[in-house]
């Protein structure tokens, strides 16, 4: 779908679509549009009042209008960015219920607002993929795809408002990026192909370097290996650099299962077909890269991607395994379906220890606790610094990606204390599991580097729409990453 900028039109044509203020007060392309207050009558005895994300769909009486959407703004001193992206996100699933094709909107606000009202439009119109599917069925309402395919916005400073949005539509390609690659289906989306993937990122200026199975092993990467040792297809461990400043990077950590059977600890059958969306930790990584690169942010980050296919077979690590970490610790397995901390601890202290960060945030797919916690409404955060998580907080608040602080607390470490080795990296004691977690990865960050750690498990789709995403994969972290990174 294109989104492009105009100087206002005199005569619209077409479908168009027009805002309202709250208390249905006209803008002033609604004025021009209804000059003797004819639609204002007709929205009035439909109860239209212009609250924000309220919308009405009219057929035009005659030419040269085919479709005309009235969407509400909302009270004008509380028209925030929050509020503008969600109208946009509101007013493009109508349009799409409409069948228009193409639509003119009509807005009078200042550049930065325009620009924020079509994020909105830009981040619900992500399409799902569809290039598994041969045919649709024409019957079927839920299977009808969507049609429009052009949305041209009108407004008093179109060069202004097209300036803004180029930043934050390289933005929304980070967050497609991410939707894409959680919906992969896992025989398409191993390792390498994750890997190949980040590869493409070169094409924007950011470094990327593999580490494939000798480097792997030569750099003690066992808990990564062992891992990922059971799957014909062999791990790897991504890096992805965008020097946009001097200093030392923000470092980005993801969790990037692309299928997890649980190993020999095997999963039920029920739902392990989403398991292939193990990795929304990397792709949520990957994506903020993307969009951080795309605007070419003045900032220094770099994201490590800890990439692995969880299955059983002759050579899968077993329970009772004991693994020497990257950072030296020992590590009783106990459980191999809680793979996600494991891969995690090795590529937190590989990159504390070769990248040299300011601060490093890890994000994965990691317990059910947490999304029973939360009932997919929060991620979790848990974090070794409170400047940090306050930091990750407001991000969170801001861009609609919310996140709840939980406490890392000791209580966990009698919990993951092994009798044969220096940790066991989980247990099934009285401490829920995303508690043990947090405390196990906690040992894999030295001292005095702030760290944070987001479990977003539940987050990687959205099983109803929202106003920023379809009933999709939601690409999870990628704006809140962007945000944090600044620049």
């Amino acid at each position: 779908m294109r989104i492009t900028f105009t100087a206002p039109v005199t005569r619209p044509e077409g479908s168009i679509a027009v805002g309202l203020w709250r208390g249905r007060k006209p803008t002033a392309p609604f004025a021009a549009l209804d000059p003797r207050g004819r639609l204002a009558k007709t929205l009035k005895k439909a109860g239209f009042d212009g609250e924000d994300e309220e919308i009405l769909l009219f057929l035009a009486p005659a030419p040269p209008l085919d479709l005309v959407a009235v969407f509400g703004l909302g009270k004008r001193a509380k028209l925030d960015t929050a509020r503008l992206r969600r109208i946009g996100g509101t007013l493009l699933d109508e349009l799409d219920d409409s069948r228009a094709k193409a639509v003119t909107l009509l807005l009078d606000l200042p550049a930065d607002q325009v620009a924020e009202l079509a994020y909105g439009l830009r981040l619900k119109g992500y399409r799902p993929l569809t290039g598994y599917r041969t045919k649709f069925d024409p019957d079927d309402e839920d299977d009808v795809q969507p049609v429009l395919d052009s949305v041209t916005i009108a407004c008093p400073d179109p060069a202004a408002a097209e300036e803004h949005f180029a930043r934050l539509e390289a933005v929304a390609q980070g967050v497609f990026l991410a939707r894409d690659l959680t919906d992969e289906p896992g025989n398409v989306l191993g390792p390498g192909e994750f890997a190949d993937r980040a590869r493409l990122l070169e094409a924007l200026g950011v470094e990327v370097t593999i580490l494939e199975e000798a480097e792997i092993k030569a750099q003690g990467l066992n808990l990564l290996w062992a891992v990922g040792m059971g799957s014909a297809r062999k791990p790897r461990l991504a890096v992805l650099r965008w020097r946009g400043a001097a200093g030392k990077p923000l470092v980005l950590v993801g969790k990037g299962i692309t299928f997890d059977t649980g190993g020999i600890t095997i999963k039920d059958a029920e739902d392990m077909e989403l398991m292939k969306a193990d990795m929304a930790g990397a792709a949520a990584v990957i994506g903020a890269i993307r969009a951080i690169a795309g605007r070419q942010a003045q900032a220094h980050v770099c994201g490590v991607l800890a990439l692995a296919e969880n299955m059983p077979s002759g050579s899968a690590q077993r329970p009772g395994d004991v693994v020497r970490s990257y950072a030296g610790l020992n590590v009783e397995i106990l459980d191999t379906d809680a793979e996600g901390r494991l891969v995690l601890a090795d590529a937190l202290a590989w990159a504390a220890a070769n990248l040299s960060p300011r601060a490093m945030v890890d994000i994965a797919t990691l317990t059910g606790t947490t999304e029973e916690l939360f009932e997919a409404e929060y991620a979790g955060l848990y974090a070794n610094d409170d400047l940090l998580a306050a930091q990750l907080l407001k991000h969170a608040r801001a861009e609609a990606e919310n996140l709840w602080r939980l406490p890392l607390t000791e209580a966990c470490d009698e919990d993951i204390k092994s009798d044969i080795a220096d940790l066991k990296h989980c247990a099934w004691d009285d401490v829920p599991d995303n508690d043990d977690a947090a405390r196990f990865l906690s040992r894999f960050v030295p001292e005095g580097l702030p760290w944070g750690h987001i479990d977003m498990a539940g987050m990687e789709f959205a099983d109803e729409d929202d106003p920023l995403c379809p009933e999709s994969a939601t690409g999870y972290g990628v704006r809140l990453f962007n945000a944090l990174a600044g620049g």
